[in-house]
């Protein structure tokens, strides 16, 4: 995959660092890519195509008012998934089958 060069909004950065630490899900980079490529997907997003056209293909699909609001949409719901967490493991991980986190 190429190097995934977006930055995370200031004002989401302590709480992908707060979640990627909280699961052992390596950095907030790492966890900010996986909620966007993860989100693209469930949104239909070819994924034999590069990042900047998956995220315009899904602006125009869905009608953002641009790739910064998707890219903060795609966060804040992978954010609440994880920060809404059952206290049961079987639980959470149910819940983010199928919110399209894990397969």
């Amino acid at each position: 995959m190429a190097k995934f060069k977006m930055k995370p909004p200031k004002s989401l950065r302590g709480r992908l660092k707060d979640v990627a630490q909280n699961h052992d899900l390596g950095s907030d980079k790492d966890v900010m890519e996986h909620f966007i490529m993860r989100g693209l997907k469930v949104y239909g997003a070819s994924e034999s195509d590069d990042l900047d056209a998956q995220l315009d293909h899904v602006v125009e699909e869905q009608g953002y008012s641009g790739v910064d609001e998707l890219v903060e949409h795609l966060l804040l719901r992978g954010l609440r998934a994880y920060e809404e967490a059952e206290d049961d493991p079987a639980k959470l991980e149910e819940r983010l089958r199928g919110l399209g986190y894990i397969d």
